[in-house]
C-alpha cells in the first residue's frame, strides 16, 4: 500500500520574489559558498561596507532558493511490516476494553511479555444453582459468565485472605448479584498453554495443585480434553496430585484448562506445581514418598498470615517440586496478555539504508504489536510532514521513502503506537 505525504511544495513562480531564473537555479546548486572580506583588509572603508551588505543579500537570497527547494519534491512512503508474533494477519482482532480488563486480582503479579500468561473468564452463581455448592463444575455448567477478561501471570496464589476484590483497569469494581464486592462465591476457568521454557529440562512433568477451595486441572491430549488432577471440594488448602504425568521436549504445546471455585470468605489459595522426572519410571519410584497429597490446612502449605511456604511446602522444593512461572505459559493465539510488566519499547536501533539514488527504507523494531509512522525533517530548513500512519500492527517495521533529494539531509523519527494507545518514538537518525 502506497502512501504520499508531500513537503509544503512551492512554486518558484508563485511571486515577484521567487521568479529565479534557470541560472541563478543551477548557480545555487554548484557554486561554492560566497566568501567575505574582512573589513580590515578592504582597500577603502566605503567599499568595504558595499561588499559585506551585497554579500550577505546574496547570502540571504541563495538560502532562500535552497530552502525553496527543499521544498520541492515530493515524498512518498510504502509500509512493508512484516508480523512474527504469530497472529494471523486476516483475523479480526479486539482490544482488550479496560473497563472489561482484570490484571490479576490474586495476587497483582505483572506478566513478563503479553505472550506469557494465562485468561480466565469469571463465573457467578446462575439461579439454579444452590449455594455453598460442592463442585467447580456446578459453575461451569450452571453459572453465569461475566463479560469481564482476567489475565494472570501464573498460577502462583499461596493461602492468603483475599478481600480486595476484582478492578478493572478502568477503576471499576466488579459487584455480585447483591451489589457486595465480589470476594467469595465465584470460580475462575484459566486457560493457556503449557510449554518449556529455555532453562527447562526435557522429560516427564508431573503436576500438582494446592487450592481453597476446589480446584480441577485438565489437559489436551490427541486433540481430547482430559482431567489430570481433581482437587474439587470445599476444604481448606490442600495439594491435589497428578495421577499420571506429562511429556515435555522442547517445542512441545500442551492446552491446559483450570477450574477453580472460591467458596465462602476469606481465605483462597491456587498454586499450580510441578516436578521434573528424567522418564516414567523415576516417577513411579518417587510418588510412593509424595506422602502430603490429600493433606490439608490453612498453615499447612504457607503461613496465610505473610504467605510464606512452611517447612512441608520447603521440603516439596527440595525435592524437585516448583510453581509453574509465567515463562511457562503461552497464551493463547489472538489474545495477548495486556497486563505486562515490561514496557512498550522501540528495540535496538533504527535503521536507515539507501535503496536508489532518491530512495530509502527505514527499518525499526518494537517488543509489541504496533503500528507504524515516519516523521521526516529537512534538516536544513526544518520543514516537517508525518507519513499517514499504518495502523496495522506489527514488530518488525520497514517503510520505503522515495522523493528524497539528492544532497540534502532529513532527520527521521520512526513513531509506533501500541493497542493501549502509547506512543514510543525512536531517537533521531540523519539520512543520509
Amino acid at each position: 500500500m502506497k502512501k504520499t505525504a508531500a513537503l509544503l511544495i512551492a512554486s518558484l513562480a508563485c511571486s515577484p520574489a521567487h521568479a529565479l531564473s534557470i541560472g541563478d537555479f543551477l548557480k545555487a546548486l554548484f557554486s561554492p559558498p560566497v566568501k567575505q572580506e574582512s573589513p580590515s583588509r578592504s582597500p577603502n572603508s566605503a567599499g568595504s561596507s558595499g561588499s559585506v551588505s551585497d554579500a550577505k543579500a546574496e547570502e540571504k537570497r541563495l538560502a532562500e532558493l535552497r530552502r525553496t527547494r527543499g521544498l520541492l519534491k515530493s515524498i512518498s512512503c510504502t509500509f512493508h511490516g512484516s508480523n512474527n508474533y504469530g497472529v494471523d494477519p486476516n483475523a479480526i482482532f479486539e482490544f482488550p476494553d479496560p473497563d472489561q480488563t482484570v490484571c490479576d486480582p490474586l495476587s497483582s503479579t505483572p506478566s513478563e511479555s503479553r505472550t506469557n500468561g494465562l485468561s480466565a473468564k469469571i463465573y457467578l452463581p446462575g439461579p439454579n444453582m444452590t449455594i455453598p455448592v460442592s463442585t467447580v463444575m456446578d459453575y461451569y455448567n450452571k453459572g453465569v459468565a461475566l463479560e469481564q477478561d482476567v489475565y494472570f501471570a501464573s498460577i502462583n496464589v499461596p493461602t492468603r485472605q483475599f478481600t480486595k476484590g476484582f478492578v478493572t483497569e478502568g477503576g471499576s469494581v466488579l459487584l455480585d448479584s447483591n451489589g457486595n464486592k465480589l470476594v467469595e462465591n465465584f470460580a475462575l476457568e484459566y486457560n493457556s498453554i503449557l510449554k518449556l521454557s529455555d532453562s527447562d529440562k526435557e522429560g516427564e512433568y508431573e503436576l500438582a495443585s494446592i487450592s481453597d477451595d476446589g480446584a480441577r486441572v485438565f489437559f489436551k491430549e490427541d486433540d481430547q480434553w482430559k482431567e489430570l488432577i481433581n482437587n474439587d471440594g470445599n476444604h481448606a488448602s490442600r495439594m491435589g496430585c497428578a495421577y499420571r504425568t506429562i511429556a515435555m521436549k522442547r517445542g512441545t504445546e500442551v492446552p491446559i484448562k483450570v477450574f477453580y471455585y472460591q467458596g465462602s470468605r476469606y481465605h483462597v489459595a491456587n498454586v499450580l506445581m510441578w516436578k521434573h522426572h528424567k522418564d516414567t519410571k523415576a516417577y513411579k519410584r518417587s510418588v510412593m514418598d509424595n506422602f502430603v497429597c490429600g493433606k490439608s490446612g490453612n498453615n499447612f502449605f504457607y503461613n496465610s498470615s505473610n504467605e510464606k511456604p512452611t517447612a512441608i511446602t520447603k521440603w516439596l522444593q527440595s525435592t524437585g517440586w516448583q510453581t509453574i512461572s509465567n515463562a511457562n505459559y503461552k497464551m493463547p493465539e489472538h489474545k495477548p496478555n495486556p497486563c505486562t510488566q515490561e514496557p512498550f519499547k522501540i528495540v535496538g536501533s533504527p535503521s536507515v539504508s539507501a535503496i536508489s539514488s532518491t530512495g530509502a527504507k527505514v527499518i525499526w523494531s518494537t517488543n509489541y504489536p504496533s503500528s507504524s509512522q515516519l516523521r521526516i525533517a529537512n534538516s536544513f530548513t526544518g520543514e516537517v510532514v508525518y507519513t499517514v500512519k499504518d495502523a496495522t500492527l506489527v514488530t518488525e517495521h520497514e517503510v520505503h521513502i522515495e522523493g528524497l533529494v539528492p544532497g540534502l539531509a532529513y532527520d527521521i523519527i520512526a513513531i509506533s503506537v501500541d493497542d493501549k494507545g502509547t506512543e514510543v518514538q525512536s531517537f533521531i537518525i540523519t539520512y543520509p
